[in-house]
């Protein structure tokens, strides 16, 4: 899903304009893990606005545990085999109360139950096919709160090589009927990393008509190259046909001014970059990107990042990038 707009074969630029599956994603599949609570089914709004935008099909994970062995008496006749089959229809028979709220014209949803690792299962299920677009909701916490949504996905974010969508409701239990998506907010900070976000911010605007954002926290020595680094991007972005996009060079504190922004800009979402790294180093996403998933409050649309690729940069030479900038997230690189 990481495609560049760059071609490697030749170097050069294709038409930015031309809208084709190859240079921009087009998310055909919209994967929707659910557990049966009302947190969880805070994204069918966002998915199904997704799916009507780009014309593809959502389809509804439920993902039930193995029957436990203590429930299982063989002298009572409940066996293992049976208390699974029970689990999986009463899952799939929840997907279809869920159904009818996600349903609309020329959207087909369709219902899948597994039993096993949550995390595991869906990783496995979006790699399945491609142009898979995965969208659950988390809850936010961390240490002894979190629930098993959101232990879910962080490790669904460090293990999938999909764009995930994450919604992290600020407040309520109860499904908002309806989403409404006007903006994107592009944080960016001059990396070839951070830009490979780009594409997949084309799509999301040619298919549901947004406001594009292009957001550079600085510090006031780097304001004044940064704008024309945005500006740069911005022309980039409008050549290939998407007619609304600003761009803002904004204070310190790149997590917090991206949460802040997100929130002041009705019917936003974020769209972004990270390693996804895990381990010791990298226990959560990274820094900015896990506290802007923890705290927005808005969808925030999370890109892994290809260790190496070739990328789109405005205004410099084609640059084959490999993992030059150590171990750090691209929001944590200064420029030059």
């Amino acid at each position: 899903m990481n495609t560049p707009i760059l071609s490697r074969e030749t170097g050069s630029k294709p038409s930015l304009g031309s809208n084709t599956r190859a240079t921009y994603p087009m998310y055909s599949r919209i994967l929707v893990p659910l557990d049966g609570s009302l947190l969880a089914e805070r994204v069918l709004p966002y998915a199904r606005v997704l799916a009507n935008g780009f014309g593809g099909r959502v389809e509804l994970l439920y993902v039930s545990s193995f029957a436990p062995e203590g429930l299982s008496e063989h002298a009572h006749g409940r066996y293992p085999h049976q208390i699974d089959a029970n689990l999986r229809a009463e899952g799939l028979d929840y997907l279809h109360r869920v159904t009818p709220s996600i349903s609309c014209v020329g959207v087909e949803v369709s219902c899948t139950v597994k039993a096993g690792d949550p995390e595991s299962l869906i990783v496995e299920e979006a790699a399945k096919k491609p142009d898979t677009l995965i969208a659950m909701s988390t809850h936010g916490r961390s240490g002894a709160a979190r629930l098993m949504l959101g232990s879910v996905t962080d490790k669904v974010l460090h293990s999938t090589s999909a764009p995930v969508l994450v919604i992290r409701p600020r407040d309520g239990k109860t499904p908002v009927p309806e989403a409404e998506l006007k903006h994107v907010i592009v944080p960016l900070d001059g990396s070839p990393l951070a830009e490979q976000v780009l594409p997949h911010v084309v799509s999301l605007a040619k298919a549901l008509g947004l406001t594009v954002t292009l957001l550079r926290v600085a510090t006031h020595r780097q304001n004044g190259p940064l704008v024309h680094y945005l500006e740069a991007v911005a022309e980039k972005l409008r050549g290939a046909g998407l007619p609304s996009v600003k761009s803002r060079t904004i204070g310190d504190h790149p997590a917090e001014t991206i949460v802040s922004v997100a929130r002041e800009t009705p019917h936003s979402m974020v769209a972004m970059t990270t390693h996804g790294r895990s381990g010791i180093r990298r226990a959560v996403l990274g820094s900015v990107t896990d506290h802007v998933v923890r705290h927005c409050g808005e969808p925030v649309l999370v890109i892994r990042a290809a260790d190496k690729a070739v990328v789109w940069e405005p205004e410099r030479k084609v640059t084959e990038v490999g993992p030059t900038l150590g171990h750090r997230e691209p929001w944590e690189r200064e420029l030059p």
